[in-house]
């Protein structure tokens, strides 16, 4: 019975992909994050606009099916919290809102830019709606 079972697990992990890269490099994992970190300045600064649950969350499932199928495990996951990768996160969104021209301390300025995003239904847009 144990020899049934290493050999299942071994086989397991010869099927799993080979990782080339860091789950924290990933551009196709990073960019949704960093996207719902744009969505939560957004939603948090302007009380007009909030999160859609449904679509955030359908995204976020997304993301982990991908997760899964790149064949990250639990310690690349656990990598998504570091506080070093959450300040390049942070970095992103930063120059994101500077590339377009928003200061983040303008309420006004990030209202409208939601807003914006919303009537265009761009990616950002989709995961927002006025209240």
């Amino acid at each position: 019975m144990i020899r049934q079972m290493t050999y299942a697990g071994l086989m397991a992990l010869m099927a799993s992909p080979v990782m080339a890269q860091s789950i924290t490099e990933d551009a196709e994992i990073t960019s949704v994050l960093v996207d719902n970190m744009i969505v939560t300045e957004l939603t948090t600064i302007c009380p007009s606009l909030s999160a859609r649950t449904a679509r955030v969350n359908k995204q976020a499932k997304a993301m982990m099916e991908t997760i899964t199928a790149k064949g990250y495990g639990a310690e690349e996951i656990q990598t998504l919290q570091d506080p070093a990768f959450l300040a390049t996160l942070a970095a992103k969104s930063e120059s994101f809102f500077a590339a377009n021209g928003i200061e983040k301390r303008d309420t006004e300025a990030m209202c409208a830019f939601g807003k914006a995003q919303i009537a265009k239904r761009t990616p950002l847009g989709k995961l927002m709606k006025n209240r």
